[in-house]
């Protein structure tokens, strides 16, 4: 009696065509995990570069007005020189009398005593403005129209209006008391939202009513 080893043509397709479907799910499930991690590490990219510039922003609003001595230094009276939707311009004492860089009470176009951070729509950026200096804070069109937008609080948590244009004029800024910053950064589908609010030094002793 003759006994037949090995597989015949029909068993060996088979299983060829069972080690290829079982190649190509596993070729797809690595393919979906590389495209998460992917995505998430976008994400967690996109989120630390947002998380970065607002507490950078936050840090110059906090110490908005500073002025170590008394002087003609107008941050000490006013911190807040320029309140827009997507600007804004804050002034600090950074020399005290003791220095003459820049004179105490004199803030020139090259002062590093005023601070700004404003929407570059043009680039799709947030940048950094020190005296006539400007630094991009992100990438190139990560940062579209409306990305960035400050609001300004009163003491009582309301939201401050200009009366007419886009800036609060001189008479509304001395009402602010913390200013909400929010900023949306993308990267291609994915984008990263947030808002962060930061309180004015010289503006602490203001109170609700």
């Amino acid at each position: 009696m003759n006994t037949r080893c090995g597989f015949t043509l029909l068993e060996l397709l088979v299983s060829v065509t069972s080690s290829l479907l079982i190649v190509a799910a596993v070729g797809s499930f690595s393919r979906a995990e590389s495209r998460m991690v992917d995505r998430e590490s976008r994400r967690l990219r996109l989120r630390e570069a947002n998380r970065r510039v607002l507490e950078m922003i936050a840090r110059e609003v906090r110490g908005a007005g500073f002025a170590p001595v008394p002087g003609s230094f107008d941050g000490g009276g006013d911190g807040l020189a320029v309140a827009a939707r997507d600007r804004i311009e804050l002034r600090s004492d950074l020399h005290g009398a003791t220095t003459t860089d820049p004179p105490d009470g004199t803030l020139d176009v090259d002062s590093d005593e005023r601070i700004g951070f404003f929407l570059n729509a043009s680039r799709g950026t947030v940048s950094e403005s020190v005296g006539r200096q400007t630094l991009p804070l992100t990438l190139d069109s990560t940062v579209s129209a409306g990305g960035l937008v400050f609001r300004y609080l009163d003491a009582c948590g309301d939201e401050i209006l200009p009366a007419a244009g886009t800036d609060l004029s001189a008479d509304e800024r001395p009402r602010v008391r913390s200013i909400a910053v929010g900023l949306t950064i993308k990267e291609g589908a994915e984008s990263v939202a947030e808002e962060l609010t930061a309180a004015l030094r010289n503006r602490r002793s203001l109170r609700c009513g």
